[in-house]
């Protein structure tokens, strides 16, 4: 799994630095899983401890790249698992260059504990990108362990937001997830 894992990641990365290659400058948005079920194990780690890597190796290596602003938004880690909460989500770090660092030690804080609300927390990121979107090139990587679990469709969020200019591209990083929670991305 990590093997596939961390090639997806290499191939996500050229494309993104081929992307932000052009002098329209290009912002990358982190959307973290920290629900409850990423204390589970995977491999010899937790899966937020594998999400953290990525995410880290990730926006370290498009540090230094010209023209390239980061911002990272958590769910799942506000409320407690039984609280049920649709709505646990947050833009922990905004917009910035050199901006890996921020990002880094935010999510050494973060402690996961509750639902999945995926689709919520991408449409939140409208506000995240802000009115100027089209401005940019907005790459939203989404980094998860499973499903949506409160009802809604996060690939129909992604389509209506990339239909109003605002996701130029998104990227999903699935950390041991099997090939049915996995096909819900496609």
């Amino acid at each position: 799994y990590q093997t596939k894992l961390f090639s997806t990641i290499l191939i996500l990365l050229i494309s993104i630095q081929l992307f932000a290659q052009t002098s329209q400058p290009t912002r990358v948005l982190f959307l973290v899983d920290a629900s409850r079920s990423m204390l589970q194990n995977w491999d010899k780690n937790s899966k937020m401890f594998a999400a953290h890597t990525v995410v880290n190796g990730i926006a370290d290596s498009l540090n230094d790249m010209p023209n390239v602003q980061m911002a990272m938004r958590v769910y799942g880690h506000q409320s407690p698992q039984p609280a049920n909460d649709c709505e646990d989500t947050k833009l922990e770090i905004a917009f910035k260059s050199k901006n890996a660092l921020a990002i880094n030690n935010r999510l050494d804080d973060i402690r996961p504990q509750g639902v999945t609300p995926i689709a919520y927390s991408i449409e939140q990121t409208i506000k995240d990108f802000g009115p100027d979107s089209k401005n940019y090139r907005n790459i939203l990587i989404l980094v998860s362990d499973g499903f949506e679990s409160c009802g809604l469709n996060p690939c129909e969020v992604v389509l209506r937001l990339k239909n109003q200019g605002i996701i130029t591209k998104s990227y999903v990083i699935g950390i041991g997830i099997d090939a049915l929670e996995y096909s819900q991305f496609s």
